[in-house]
């Protein structure tokens, strides 16, 4: 985990320095456990999987008004679940979907002086996203898929880090396989929620506005077994 941080609209804040942060790389360990139901006649897999908690301690240099300085920021990066599920609905046809429970609230980036200056860094709702598609096989080579996904918006403030609240996507994908060889390539559009920030949340005035926002994503991956 690293962070690196550049937030020009702290500078009335900042004696009109525009504030900086460079965090050092930091490692930490978590835990990943996980459990699946599976019944091959069906199609059907259910499977949750559980991800810790990782704590780092990074050292950072801040600039502010006061010039630069060595500070140590902690961060828990946030404790997760997910559910997966698939199961057949009809020859050659997979319904599948996930519920993915994030622990943001208790996720905080705060170097110590950037704090002093905003009182903010923090996230305030822990957010849940749903996701469901459907599968269908074409032949013994093709196969696609087209999924949809869903987060809700929490309103309020969203952190000078992070300005999202919620998003709606769409996505498509397809696979070839041919032998060992498996080709799985998708694209997914997400429109990304309106967000405002403020400086101090106690003032219920907002300092920065976003809107409008949205995102491509796209991969591809090619396996071979032998």
């Amino acid at each position: 985990f690293e962070a690196r941080a550049v937030v020009p609209f702290l500078a009335a804040r900042n004696g009109g320095n525009v504030y900086t942060a460079n965090g050092a790389k930091d490692y930490g360990v978590g835990v990943v456990a996980g459990a699946a139901y599976e019944r091959p006649d069906i199609a059907l897999r259910v499977a949750l999987t559980y991800s810790s908690e990782i704590s780092h301690a990074l050292s950072t240099v801040e600039t502010t008004a006061a010039g630069a300085a060595t500070t140590t920021t902690n961060v828990d990066t946030p404790q997760s679940v997910n559910l997966d599920f698939q199961t057949g609905v009809a020859a050659n046809t997979l319904l599948f979907g996930s519920l993915r429970w994030v622990d943001w609230s208790a996720f905080r980036v705060a170097p110590a002086n950037y704090g002093v200056i905003t009182g903010g860094g923090a996230y305030a709702n822990d957010v849940v996203t749903y996701n469901i598609g459907l599968g269908r096989k074409f032949n013994e080579n093709w196969s696609g898929a087209v999924t949809l996904g869903y987060e809700k918006e929490n309103g309020g403030f969203a952190s000078n880090l992070g300005p999202t609240d919620g998003n709606v996507s769409i996505g498509l994908g397809g696979t070839y396989t041919n032998g060992p060889i498996k080709i799985t390539g998708g694209v997914r559009y997400i429109k990304i929620g309106n967000a405002n920030t403020t400086l101090n949340a106690a003032s219920g005035l907002a300092a920065g506005n976003f809107s409008g926002n949205k995102a491509i994503a796209a991969g591809i991956k090619v396996g071979y077994s032998f």
